[in-house]
């Protein structure tokens, strides 16, 4: 398949309804993705379209570059493409067309007549003469000429249109004085009246904001001893990163913003193949001139470096200011390391460091300036030199040079994909800080506010402090939270299919590693699907749950029931959202959901002689189980087990919340499953009636629930280890 068709299957994900407008000749075949250019009008396009890309396809770049315009740079298989999507019913944009009139039909595709209107008004708009352009332009103009004369009127000024069809239709770029009429003519289309203006200055000021607040270039710092290969790594950089920026620029050391120091004395610059070859200066020298080279990083920043970034450039420094903190000798300077790690710390970080390293001998057989032992010094500072907070990628300097630059993209890929995938629509709020363990939906008031329930908190703190950040959601208080990191890349690429369009997704991590759940947000904030991911090896999770689901659930009786299965795919769960409401005490086991567990225990048991093993859930506990408005949903259902012990589940959820969340209390345990007391008493009774076992067998069946499961629990956190201590404890109780 062609890269021009793989990029048209990816336009209905842009919105209602889209047109192709310009863009490669579809019929070329063979063709690679890099350097392809899609223009498409939109009709209702979604911002977060990209969540939705098929795998293999990763968004890199999407910059709001015009009014009602979006650039969206995209990446496969080492390749670059571009989607430039407009949806502008205001005609706003810079070829002054309200593109939803090419929408006034059901067809899929503009008419060679509208095709040649469009392309005439934005060659003329660039100033573009090319008889080539010009020529296909005269070839769609030709096809139905009525047709074509009609559609320019509608663009441009029918005085214009008159003027400039017969030019068009013979394939002649207009003189310049029809040029500039044309042009002023789309100005005033665009800004012609106060309102029109009003609205532009709004949305170009929106535009403005937020291309400063959030750069989309790139800066790279390249670091290392000398005969690393600085140099050559940071020119295959540049040419391995060619089409994911508008421009790219190299820098040795500093900005260079101010002169070096030496041309204001007419000093001659020293060797740079001797580095160390002159003494450094005194300590008075060092510190003015660690002083102008700070300054020069400083301003260099903010007049060199930012413009570059804003405008979508990317920027690869070799050596940087953290040069002096590993080797001041290089630039004769005796200044103290705690100062100059000060004064790096006020500078902005780079967006990615590139750390080199290797073997001595390795690089020293590259470039003989420094001693062995020197080599060995720099490599053993620069492995802890830079402040934690930098993103680093560490790299054996002494590999090939293809792959070193490959590994290097393929971070800077992955990186700006995370930024890009980060900065969509209203972007997540990620909760706790640098090491999320939600990602929420900033925006809508609605969708923010639906995904909060990808959360539910059991304990009473937790709920106090959720129903907090529910009521600041509900009044989009969320929105005034910083954007945080996109959610992995795993997930990212395990939920695309299932992301509804105009939609989202809120975020949680499961207790087990590598394990998420997600709820699927529509545009309006209504669910419309649970899923589970599991990376990596821990996929199989979910083919265990899904498969008891299938072949137990159906012997729940009611009121309670299991979730029902949407889809499934290698490592996604689609489950069917269930509507739960907040119990007032949810550590308290209802008695018709032990009765149920019970008669589902005795649906399934199978009886030897005495003993007597059934169905179990086999992960009973609050938060697996939620209170709907017809009955009871349990959820998780990868431990469910057909040789469960008699009182398993009961045995089970007592001894979570016992452990876990402090409630009940010991005491009233075993006075439950001893005496029958409390709703502990209650739930064990309810559960043996239904099970057709014995009710004097829980305590016995607890304290042997106590004992075979002491291996399998996981203790990290000081609560798991706080639980752990009191299922200890308990046990203790019931053998004394």
């Amino acid at each position: 398949m062609s890269g021009n068709v793989q990029l048209q299957s990816l336009l209905p994900l842009l919105g209602r309804r889209v047109l192709l407008l310009h863009g490669p000749e579809m019929e070329a075949a063979d063709v690679g993705l890099s350097g392809r250019d899609i223009d498409c009008a939109v009709l209702d396009i979604d911002p977060l379209w990209p969540l939705r890309l098929p795998d293999g396809w990763r968004l890199i770049q999407s910059l709001h570059y015009d009014f009602c315009s979006w650039y969206s740079m995209i990446e496969r298989d080492g390749q670059v493409a571009a989607i430039d999507a407009t949806d502008d019913p205001w005609g706003l944009g810079r070829d002054a067309i309200d593109t939803h009139a090419f929408f006034s039909d059901e067809a899929d595709t503009l008419t060679p007549a509208l095709r040649a209107a469009y392309l005439a008004v934005k060659r003329i708009r660039k100033r573009n003469a090319d008889p080539a352009e010009w020529a296909r332009i005269a070839d769609l103009a030709s096809v139905d000429r009525d047709a074509f004369r009609v559609a320019l009127s509608s663009l441009v000024d029918t005085r214009v249109a008159d003027v400039l069809s017969p030019l068009a239709i013979r394939g002649t770029p207009p003189d310049p004085a029809t040029a500039r009429r044309v042009n002023r003519q789309r100005y005033l289309r665009r800004f012609g009246s106060p309102s029109r203006a009003g609205r532009a200055l709004r949305v170009a000021a929106a535009r403005y904001v937020e291309r400063i607040g959030h750069p989309a270039g790139f800066t790279v710092l390249i670091v290392g001893p000398d005969g690393a290969g600085k140099s050559s790594i940071a020119a295959r950089i540049l040419e391995s990163c060619g089409g994911m920026f508008k421009r790219e620029d190299r820098y040795h050391w500093r900005p260079g913003l101010l002169p070096r120091p030496g041309t204001v004395v007419r000093k001659v610059p020293s060797d740079p193949t001797v580095p160390h070859a002159r003494p450094p200066f005194g300590s008075a020298a060092s510190l003015a001139l660690m002083g102008y080279y700070w300054l020069d990083f400083v301003l260099g920043d903010l007049i060199v470096y930012l413009p570059r970034r804003i405008r979508t450039g990317l920027v690869v420094t070799e050596r940087g200011w953290w040069d002096l903190a590993v080797d001041p000798a290089r630039y004769r300077l005796r200044v103290p390391a705690s100062l100059v790690r000060t004064l790096g710390l006020i500078l902005r970080a780079p967006d990615l460091t590139v750390v080199l390293d290797g073997k001595p001998e390795a690089l020293l057989a590259r470039k003989d300036e420094l001693s062995s032992a020197e080599m060995e010094r720099q490599l053993t500072a620069w492995r802890s030199a830079l402040p934690a907070s930098f993103r680093q990628l560490k790299v054996d300097a002494t590999r090939p040079l293809d792959e070193i630059s490959r590994e290097v993209r393929n971070e800077i890929v992955r990186l700006l994909e995370a930024r890009a995938l980060g900065w969509l629509g209203s972007g997540w709020a990620t909760l706790p800080g640098d090491h999320p363990r939600w990602w929420l939906p900033r925006g809508p008031r609605r969708v923010a506010l639906a995904g909060l329930d990808v959360y539910r908190p059991v304990k009473t703190t937790s709920r106090m402090e959720w129903s907090i950040i529910k009521t600041v959601a509900a009044a989009a208080g969320l929105r005034f939270l910083p954007r945080g990191s996109a959610p992995p890349p795993g997930v990212r690429r395990a939920l695309a299919p299932y992301v509804p369009a105009g939609g989202t997704y809120a975020l949680a991590r499961a207790n087990h590693p590598s394990r998420f759940v997600a709820l699927l947000l529509d545009g309006s904030g209504v669910v419309r699907g649970v899923a589970k991911v599991a990376l990596g090896d821990t996929a199989d999770a979910l083919d265990r749950e899904a498969e008891s689901i299938e072949r137990f659930a159906g012997a729940l009786p009611s009121p309670v029931s299991a979730p029902r299965i949407a889809a499934r795919s290698p490592g996604v769960l689609l489950l069917e959202p269930v509507t739960s409401v907040p119990r007032l005490r949810p550590f308290e086991l209802e008695e018709e959901v032990a009765a149920a567990l019970g008669t589902f225990f005795h649906g399934g048991a199978e009886h030897e002689g005495a003993a007597s093993l059934g169905l179990a859930h086999g992960d009973l506990a609050p938060w697996n189980l939620l209170r709907t408005p017809e009955g009871w949903s349990l959820v998780d259902w990868e431990s469910a087990r057909s040789d469960a012990e008699p009182f398993h589940d009961v045995c089970h959820w007592v001894v979570q919340t016992h452990s876990l969340l402090g409630s009940p209390s010991e005491d009233e345990v075993l006075a439950g499953f001893h005496d029958g007391r409390g709703w502990i008493g209650r739930a064990v009774s309810a559960y043996a009636t239904a099970a057709g076992v014995p009710v004097s067998g829980a305590g016995s069946a607890l304290e042997h629930y106590l004992r075979t499961t002491a291996s399998s629990v996981r203790a990290t956190t000081r609560r798991e280890l706080a639980g752990l201590e009191r299922r200890r404890m308990l046990l203790s109780r019931l053998e004394g």
